[in-house]
């Protein structure tokens, strides 16, 4: 169990001094592994006995036993190599071969159907998948229009048809903006093609082709940051042109 945990399950107990101090510890993890409970009580301005009061209402046995977890906290972050970049490997790999396999037919079927073709990003990676997107299709001979912002969703609203095919690009599949943006365009006809992680979400159920990546979160520090593989976004749109190339000259 991390400190955090322990703090979470015995606040009520906690004073001011003892706050005080678990912030102090919070912000130097790394340095309090390495001092003696002197040197801390000095660091927190309290007396060594308080520190000693604070580790017991934690449910510790004393100082010696805080260091403990903090020594085995900064092991386990230390993990994260050996660990998270393999399931980020598994996850680009998992995607690669769910692609391989697929045929894109449906996708190509649209294409050859479509007036125009129009792709939009929700975030800033997903903009940079969206030009990428662009740049790879143009070697297939397929102009694709991007949207820069969400002030252009509405322009472009008015000359859309039924013949237009849009792409969407979400991580979470769960963006309300995006989604309400789906909404508009199928009732204007609009096909879409969303790509999203993989899962159940409002934008692939709202999609007439959903393609769909593994990816997950990766912890990046204590304080609960995320980070998530997007790599992906630009992978699919490689295979996309691969297969779109093999689908036009077979």
């Amino acid at each position: 169990m991390r400190l955090e945990a322990l703090i979470d399950e015995n606040y009520e107990k906690l004073n001011e001094s003892d706050l005080h101090i678990w912030n102090y510890i919070l912000n130097h993890k790394k340095e309090c592994q390495a001092m003696s409970i002197q040197e801390l009580a000095s660091k927190c301005n309290v007396s060594h006995t308080t520190i000693l009061r604070f580790t017991h209402k934690l449910g510790l046995q004393g100082y010696s036993e805080m260091k403990i977890y903090l020594k085995w906290e900064n092991k386990q972050q230390n993990q994260f190599d050996n660990i998270q970049v393999e399931n980020i490997c598994n996850d680009i790999e998992k995607t690669m071969e769910v692609m391989k396999k697929r045929d894109f037919y449906d996708v190509f079927e649209l294409f050859e159907k479509s007036d125009r073709i129009y792709v939009y990003g929700s975030g800033a990676v997903q903009k940079n998948a969206a030009e990428d997107l662009k740049r790879n299709m143009i070697f297939g001979n397929k102009l694709v229009y991007v949207l820069e912002g969400k002030s252009e969703t509405d322009i472009i609203l008015d000359i859309l048809s039924s013949k237009d095919v849009f792409f969407l690009l979400s991580l979470s599949g769960n963006n309300s903006f995006m989604n309400e943006f789906a909404y508009k365009l199928k009732q204007k006809g609009v096909k879409i093609i969303s790509v999203t992680q993989i899962g159940n979400n409002k934008l692939a159920s709202l999609s007439d082709v959903s393609l769909q990546f593994y990816t997950h979160p990766v912890l990046l520090n204590e304080n609960k940051a995320e980070f998530y593989s997007t790599t992906q976004f630009f992978l699919i749109n490689q295979i996309l042109l691969l297969k779109y190339l093999e689908y036009v000259n077979g």
